[in-house]
């Protein structure tokens, strides 16, 4: 009988617990900091490439009223190497020489830049403040995108839908810029604070891009696979393991380029 209590407690804890999120918590002043190390190859026409990037954005709470917080984000460290089509690229924000490379030079303006966003403390979602003169593009915090353009800022928020129990599944998708991302979410366990949610999708659709003054288009087509750790009583991820194997295009001047993509990232976070 002591048996059964006890798993019926366990279940009970557990079902509750899962109910009972409270929003986000955070401090003024706080700062988050996420690490994001990705590592992808990319097939087109004129050969194999592989990159590897490995980045640290922070994320200062500079802000709070009853209902949001407000964040500032900015990259802190950069470190890439592209490998492939007969060119070997690499960058380290570290290293004072690699300001004046090719590719220091683009990321000079990107490493300098400060996004705001709005984040709501009931449902963990983010919206990037514009700038004066219009909103900008996310510029390095689509590194951490993960297929929407809050970027990192969303990456490091989740907030458990209420009821849920372990084995429920449940859907969403958001469609931005041209981009629908669809997300199948299923929580797996929960343990000491932390849930563990399997999560599988895709990210399809059609968008338009600036790059060096010309317009490019960009079809993408992609399937993605990712398991996420949650602190539920705070509703901030901690990890997330993402994989995604896809075949996109872009078309630019009339030109059509195919590519087939596989990349893993690994996130973590840190507060």
């Amino acid at each position: 009988m002591k048996k059964l209590l006890s798993i019926a407690f366990l279940l009970c804890f557990g079902n509750s617990f899962a109910q009972n999120s409270n929003g986000i918590k955070l401090k003024k002043g706080q700062t988050i900091t996420l690490n994001s190390v990705v590592n992808s190859e990319t097939e087109m026409q004129m050969g194999a490439m592989k990159n590897d990037i490995n980045t640290t954005i922070k994320l200062n709470v500079v802000d709070e009223n009853a209902e949001t917080f407000t964040l500032n984000s900015s990259i802190a460290q950069m470190k890439m190497n592209m490998d492939g089509i007969g060119q070997n690229m690499s960058y380290d924000s570290e290293k004072p020489g690699d300001k004046d490379s090719e590719v220091g030079k683009a990321m000079g303006d990107k490493l300098k830049n400060v996004d705001t966003y709005i984040l709501d403390k009931k449902t963990g979602k983010t919206t990037k403040v514009k700038k004066e003169g219009g909103e900008e593009e996310a510029g390095g915090m689509g590194m951490f995108s993960m297929g929407d353009d809050e970027g990192a800022a969303n990456a490091a928020f989740f907030i458990l839908p209420s009821g849920k129990k372990i084995g429920d599944s449940w859907s969403e998708s958001t469609t931005s810029k041209g981009i629908t991302t669809s997300k199948t979410y299923t929580l797996k366990s929960i343990a000491q604070d932390v849930a563990t949610i399997d999560v599988t999708g895709t990210i399809t659709g059609t968008k338009e891009q600036e790059a060096n003054g010309m317009t490019m288009s960009i079809t993408m087509n992609n399937k993605i696979a990712e398991q996420m750790l949650v602190n539920v009583a705070l509703g901030l991820v901690t990890k997330v393991n993402n994989t995604t194997d896809g075949t996109n295009s872009m078309d630019m001047m009339g030109q059509q380029m195919e590519m087939t993509i596989k990349s893993s990232t690994v996130t973590t976070v840190n507060f």
